[in-house]
Formats: structure tokens, C-alpha cells, sequence
């Protein structure tokens, strides 16, 4: 298998982790401003522009290159905070901060470069989502999602839409420092896989690798050892059905320079334990509170190794702030 979907050892994981019933607490309050600018570890890019875009008046994005997911026909509200050119392989743009895109009505990837007239260029990649069937897609198993949302919470609905990755598409760069590929659910499949992903997490993501590089720990990603996961693969593994990785809001995460699968030793004391999860933990509920997560608020987890994974630390995007692990 190759290095988009990880080694057979990732593939079993999550066995020992049923979700925590903190998962589930009660929703709190969120905003959205800026994130502020931050002291960066040698060496590490972040990114980011001198212009931004607000992605369907909630999400806004600064990066280089970010992904945005449709579905056929949605009209997708963008606005940038200053005129900008539009260039894709079908039309050029005169300048503007209105953005507005419709998508088109067949699944799959458009690439648009985005201008400010001084040499800063945005790429979006536009990816248009292909409708499921049932509790299945173009023969992909997804399994049952719960029929009601979560407390009534709208990014607990069932997704009607998902995205359709081949070898190349998963090589898409959804935002600086990740690929679509990566948030593959781990499940077999023949042809194409299908998931959903969160924008917002990815942002999110995007924030903690800024955030750790701050912190001294140099690394251009984080290996992300579960995103999506299908309904019924997060069932196998015994895990909640609220679980925000079937909504593609999730990820689990660890840090891992030197390519050996678990967490590198982050704590500087000699060995690779749950007190380098802990110290990860440690540094996002540091941001719990920070405008830079203004907009981000959603799960934390701790979790210790065990006989299939090395320690990590969960995150997630679902609105209000929970932690579980400690």
C-alpha cells in the first residue's frame, strides 16, 4: 500500500479506542477573527497571503492553496477582502472581490488561480462531490448513518455527497501542508474511494502545524493516522456513531519526522510515550482560548499507545469545546 493510505500496521489502529462519552458534551459558544502572527520554527512556510477569502460567509482562508468542496450545481459564495483576478481553463475574470462559482453539474476537480495585481496568487482547487446511493457509492460501502442529527446540530446530518478519489486526485493539495489523500477512510476498496472532509478542519489543522512550529517542534505536517472514516468501518472498530470522523470533521494525529510511525519525542526525554501525546494535548488547549482558533472549537483527545499504534492526540471541528484522554 502506498504512502497516501499508510502501512498495513495504521490500518488496525483505532481497535482499542471506542469514543469517550466527553465526545458528546454539551455545545458552547464560537467566533471567527484573524488569527494573529506567530514566531515560527526555521525553515517552516505557513503559507499565507496578504489577501483572504470568506468561503460561504462563515470560513475564512488566507492560504496559498486551499480546497473547497461543492456539490453539483451549488452556487458557492466567496468574497475576498480585495479585488481579485480569476484565471481557470474556461474564463478569465476582470478584478473583483466577489468570486461567486457555480459548480458544474459533473464530479470532479476545477483549478482556479486567484490574483492581486502584485504577484500574489491563490490556487483553489475546486472539487465537485458525487451524490450516494443509499448506504452506498458507485459500489463503495459507506454503511447506516444515524437518521437524526446529533442534538439537532446541523454538521451532524447525514452528508447526501461526497468526494470520489482516485490515485490522482488524492494527490490534490487540499490546503499548504496536506493532501486529500491523507483523510482516506482505511477501509478496502476496488476502484475509487468516497469521503467527506471538513474545510474548517482543515484550517484547523492547518493552525495547530503553524502553532507547533512556534513552539520549536520543526515539521512541514502531521501524519494523520485517521480522518474519514465510513459508518460502518467506524462501527467495526467500535466506535460511537456520533463519531465527527464519519462527517469527515476529525482527525487523529500525531507528529513524525523521522518517518518511524509513531509519535516523535516531543517532551526531549528520551522516549517515545504518551507524555509526547501529552504534549501535544497540551499545546492546542493552550489555543482552546486564542484567536487563533476563533471559529475552531470542537474535541481534543489524549490517547496512549497500545499494541497497534504508537500515542497520538484526536481533534476535531464540531463547535464547541471538549476534551477527553487526561
Amino acid at each position: 500500500m502506498n504512502a497516501i493510505f499508510g502501512s498495513a500496521l495504521i490500518a488496525t489502529l483505532w481497535l482499542a479506542n471506542p469514543v469517550h462519552a466527553a465526545e458528546l458534551a454539551a455545545p458552547g459558544p464560537m467566533n471567527q477573527t484573524p488569527p494573529p502572527a506567530a514566531t515560527l520554527a526555521a525553515g517552516f512556510a505557513p503559507g499565507h497571503l496578504p489577501f483572504s477569502l470568506t468561503i460561504r460567509d462563515e470560513l475564512s482562508v488566507d492560504y496559498e492553496t486551499f480546497a473547497i468542496f461543492a456539490r453539483p450545481g451549488e452556487q458557492v459564495r466567496i468574497r475576498a477582502d480585495r479585488p481579485l483576478s480569476w484565471t481557470d481553463d474556461m474564463v478569465m475574470r476582470a478584478a473583483s472581490p466577489e468570486l461567486d462559482w457555480t459548480a458544474p453539474m459533473q464530479p470532479g476537480l476545477s483549478r482556479v488561480s486567484l490574483e492581486d495585481g502584485e504577484g500574489h496568487v491563490m490556487t483553489l482547487n475546486l472539487i465537485v462531490m458525487r451524490s450516494a446511493d443509499g448506504d452506498s457509492i458507485n459500489g463503495y460501502h459507506l454503511g447506516s448513518y444515524p437518521s437524526e442529527p446529533y442534538r439537532g446540530h446541523e454538521n451532524y446530518r447525514a452528508p447526501e455527497f461526497f468526494l470520489e478519489v482516485d490515485s490522482d486526485l488524492g494527490e490534490i493539495a487540499v490546503s499548504p501542508h496536506f493532501r486529500l489523500g491523507q483523510f482516506l477512510c482505511k477501509q478496502e476498496a476496488d476502484g475509487p474511494q468516497y469521503l467527506v472532509l471538513s474545510e474548517r478542519l482543515l484550517v484547523k489543522l492547518e493552525r495547530i502545524l503553524e502553532a507547533a512550529n512556534s513552539h520549536g517542534w520543526r515539521t512541514d505536517g502531521f501524519t494523520v493516522m485517521s480522518g474519514y472514516r465510513t459508518p460502518a468501518y467506524n462501527a467495526d472498530l467500535g466506535n460511537g456513531e456520533n463519531s465527527r470522523h464519519i462527517y469527515g470533521g476529525a482527525a487523529d494525529i500525531y507528529i513524525d519526522v523521522d518517518g518511524d510511525e509513531v509519535m516523535d519525542d516531543l517532551n526531549g526525554d528520551g522516549v517515545h510515550d504518551r507524555r509526547d501525546a501529552a504534549a501535544l494535548f497540551d499545546l492546542v488547549e493552550s489555543l482552546a482560548d486564542n484567536p487563533l482558533f476563533a471559529g475552531l472549537a470542537g474535541g481534543l483527545g489524549e490517547y496512549a499507545p497500545n499494541a497497534w499504534h504508537g500515542p497520538y492526540v484526536h481533534v476535531d471541528e464540531r463547535g464547541w469545546n471538549v476534551q477527553w484522554g487526561r
